[in-house]
């Protein structure tokens, strides 16, 4: 039986999977399923709304100012949590593997340019 929120997921999945078609992100390393869930269920919560003032996935300009920092740096923001971005980005079971792999893949950037 396929409930509501089985429903959700496969909608947020398929917008995902046009989005990153649609913006030519090419990921190093494809997320888990696990990590898809934790994408959809956290990251896309801010990370697809301009107003919110996030990074949106897949703008590669905008991802390319936050990686000046570094990626220690920006690892650190995610879990401290940085402007309106909560500590964590809601997402209180990624680990760091998991908080990597989610930066890398929304920013649509190539390994070497982080």
């Amino acid at each position: 039986m396929c409930g509501w929120k089985n429903g959700i997921y496969i909608v947020l999945a398929l917008m995902l999977f046009v989005f990153s078609v649609y913006t030519s992100v090419t990921l190093a390393e494809p997320l888990s399923d696990r990590q898809t869930r934790l994408m959809l269920n956290n990251c896309v919560q801010c990370h697809t709304k301009p107003i919110l003032g996030a990074p949106l996935i897949g703008d590669q300009k905008a991802w390319q100012k936050v990686f000046k920092k570094g990626e220690e740096l920006v690892l650190k923001n995610v879990v401290q949590g940085i402007g309106s971005m909560p500590p964590l980005g809601y997402c209180s079971t990624c680990d760091e593997a998991d908080f990597r792999a989610l930066i890398k893949t929304m920013s649509g950037l190539p390994a070497a340019d982080q």
